[in-house]
């Protein structure tokens, strides 16, 4: 009955001209009321208060803020290595309580990668180790076909030991995308590099980006990173990490950075990282 309902609803709203209401995309990543704590040996630290996000499909969703303000302790929530004490994360509709394959962690250390296997090997052990791949001639035209996205072909039978801090991100990076996870999470993955290789690998990330439409949610405390990576950024309090703001910034890039909109949007998210107090009841306009 119900079925011949919305059916009869549909044909009046399209007789009056009127489209009937598309549904709303539902997120893969829904992080709500999220209180996270972790102990150290003298105290207990909250580290995230209350905070609550979305992540849709192709996203590239950054959380930024000060240091010591819980951005990679959410990330950590979201991988399944800690748990809220207050609130819930859901990936897919589903509560996270554990890791999973549906969730792959880049770092920001160059010793992410098992040394005593080559480029190939890196990514192939987790394709089979991860139930990604039941073959291993599989996992190999998978580690490929990721090698060749991050433009590392002729090194495929290199050792960690003799790549380059960016070689070895990259490697990192592509390992991460050939587990085709539902959500990539990226913890400062380019914070550790020199400046012209970090900007060389945002540029690599955003064309990953344009040729898989990948979710990603990333960690940065820069601000400039934040506007060029992300299609959306989290804006989060000094600790404990409350949300002040939520903002699109999907129309910068290297490309554009000298413009007086990129300049205003930093000098914008400046203000809202440092103002005194969480914008809770303020509705901050779309950029």
């Amino acid at each position: 009955m119900a079925e011949v309902m919305t059916r009869m609803v549909d044909v009046v709203t399209r007789a009056a001209g009127v489209a009937p209401a598309a549904h709303a995309p539902e997120p893969i990543l829904d992080v709500s009321g999220v209180t996270l704590q972790y102990k150290t040996k003298e105290h207990l630290i909250t580290a995230t208060y209350r905070v609550s996000f979305q992540v849709f499909r192709s996203d590239r969703f950054v959380l930024l803020g000060p240091s010591g303000c819980g951005k990679s302790t959410l990330l950590k929530g979201v991988a399944g290595y800690l748990k809220p004490v207050e609130g819930q994360m859901k990936l897919k509709g589903h509560v996270i309580s554990d890791p999973g394959p549906d969730r792959v962690m880049v770092f920001q250390e160059f010793d992410q990668l098992l040394p005593w296997k080559t480029v190939k090997q890196n990514i192939t052990f987790a394709l089979l180790n991860g139930g990604k791949c039941r073959s291993r001639r599989e996992a190999d035209d998978i580690a490929m076909d990721y090698i060749r996205k991050v433009k590392l072909e002729r090194f495929e039978d290199t050792y960690p030991h003799m790549l380059s801090g960016g070689m070895k991100q990259r490697v990192a990076i592509a390992r991460g995308m050939a587990m085709e996870p539902d959500i990539l999470l990226m913890d400062e993955p380019f914070a550790a590099l020199d400046a012209l290789t970090r900007r060389q690998m945002q540029d690599e990330l955003l064309q990953l980006w344009e040729d898989t439409k990948f979710t990603v949610l990333f960690v940065t405390h820069s601000i400039e990173e934040a506007v060029i990576v992300g299609s959306r950024i989290l804006i989060l309090s000094p600790h404990p990490g409350q949300v002040k703001a939520e903002l699109n910034a999907h129309n910068y890039s290297h490309a554009n950075m000298d413009t007086e909109g990129f300049a205003t949007l930093q000098r914008r998210i400046h203000t809202m990282i440092f103002a005194d107090r969480v914008l809770e009841d303020e509705t901050l306009p779309n950029v």
